[in-house]
């Protein structure tokens, strides 16, 4: 095992050095290695609005780990819950626990297309489970997906996430060693297009499984989506009796208890939770209509495998009930909405006042800046030309000030329960510096 070497490099630096050596780009995923493209960094602790490093530098934190962090690192409330759970042992891994039972109701009771519960612990895991879902109850294996959209990192749907501009409106694949059959069984429209929609359903509706999209398009900021492009879906799906599946991984819990479907009065067949669902801890969940989910049940008149070791843990339970009930009672969405308002319209006017061609989108929690583009986005294609060098400058000038969030362009700030008027204060006046600089 490798010491770190005494240098005139930083505790981050040495630590950043000695993980490319062990693990692939240094960190746990690409996405989190791209956090190097403003300076090397390693974390040891984190709580409220606040990451600190390894050498004691503080940041606000925007990232919060991609989103799951919506009440705040370290919340008192989940922790306890969690600590709590612990002691009566982490993982039982047969039968039944009163928790994931309090925790299922919950999700029936606040998520207008939940009768039924699958709990896992990823979104991923729960995008997979609802396709196979999909799939085994229409017995087709197409799926209808859209551009912008990202469901996770597998085969069935790592499509069309951020195709460059030639392969706009064909199936992309966004990772190699991908299964060529499962990448031309996605079909792929553009978000907001109900006329597309419509027509891939006349062609290939006979074929076609499951109609899977973030309801708001976070993956790419934020696009939020027509009323009616919903609708269109939910009505052609019910006509045809294929599943419409909202990936509320982002949304859900984050926007609201009720999730995109009961902010936007569109209910969906499957749902997939996770993020929000826990403030941070593993946990999440495929819900829907009672005739899909028990597929699953496990006896002889289901022939649907879920399965998951880990799925249903105790901790992970513990959280999601006492995150779910926190941001119930303390309402939190309200006062995380109307600080992204602040945040967004205070942006808004810097770009202004610096005569910076660009635009702030987002909704409720999430906020993003993209330079070089104007106009609220429909699509993916509207996302497309970005200036990304301008955006990591941004990023990395505010984390020189005290400001931490990714600096990959296509993502998005993220705003928790924890946060507050001083912090958007602090934000503001980091970035009217940093924007007449950039």
């Amino acid at each position: 095992m490798n010491s770190e070497p005494t240098t005139d490099t930083t505790r981050s630096e040495r630590i950043v050095e000695r993980a490319r050596e062990v693990i692939p780009g240094g960190a746990q995923t690409g996405l989190r290695a791209q956090a190097y493209d403003t300076g090397d960094v390693a974390f040891e602790r984190a709580n409220g609005a606040t990451l600190t490093t390894v050498d004691g530098e503080e940041y606000v934190d925007y990232h919060l780990g991609f989103g799951p962090i919506i009440l705040g690192h370290a919340d008192d409330r989940v922790d306890e819950a969690a600590r709590s759970a612990i002691d009566s042992g982490v993982l039982y891994g047969t039968g039944t626990a009163p928790l994931e039972v309090d925790v299922a109701e919950r999700l029936v009771d606040y998520l207008p297309g939940v009768e039924q519960v699958n709990f896992c612990n990823s979104g991923s895991e729960a995008t997979y489970h609802a396709i196979r879902l999909a799939r085994a109850y229409t017995g087709n294996e197409k799926i209808l997906k859209f551009e912008g959209c990202y469901h996770g990192w597998h085969d069935y749907v790592d499509v069309s996430v951020y195709p460059p501009e030639d392969k706009l409106g064909e199936p992309h694949p966004e990772s190699e060693g991908m299964l060529s059959s499962a990448v031309e069984n996605t079909l792929v429209v553009p978000f907001n297009d109900s006329e597309a929609a419509e027509a891939v359903f006349r062609e290939h509706g006979d074929d076609i499984a499951a109609v899977i999209l973030e309801p708001v398009p976070h993956s790419v900021g934020c696009i939020l989506p027509r009323q009616e492009f919903l609708e269109t879906l939910r009505e052609v799906t019910r006509a045809a009796d294929v599943p419409l599946i909202f990936d509320e991984v982002i949304t859900g819990f984050r926007h609201s208890p009720h999730g995109a479907q009961g902010e936007f009065g569109v209910t969906p067949d499957l749902t997939c939770v996770a993020k929000a669902l826990g403030n941070g801890y593993p946990i999440a969940a495929v819900g829907g209509r009672t005739d899909l989910l028990e597929q699953a049940g496990g006896d002889n008149k289901s022939g649907v495998v879920i399965s998951g070791t880990y799925s249903g843990n105790l901790p992970g339970l513990a959280a999601a009930r006492a995150t779910i009930d926190t941001i119930v009672e303390e309402d939190v969405q309200s006062h995380v909405t109307d600080l992204g308002d602040e945040y967004r319209a205070g942006l808004r006017d810097l770009l202004s006042d610096h005569g910076i061609e660009g635009r702030v989108v987002g909704h409720r929690s999430i906020f993003s800046v993209q330079f070089g583009a104007t106009g609220e986005p429909e699509n993916y294609e509207d996302i497309l030309g970005l200036d990304e060098e301008r955006f990591r400058e941004f990023a990395a000038g505010m984390r020189e000030r005290g400001h931490f969030f990714t600096p990959n362009p296509y993502k998005r700030h993220h705003l928790s329960f924890a946060h507050g008027e001083a912090e958007l204060a602090a934000y503001l006046d980091a970035a009217d510096d940093v924007l007449g600089n950039v």
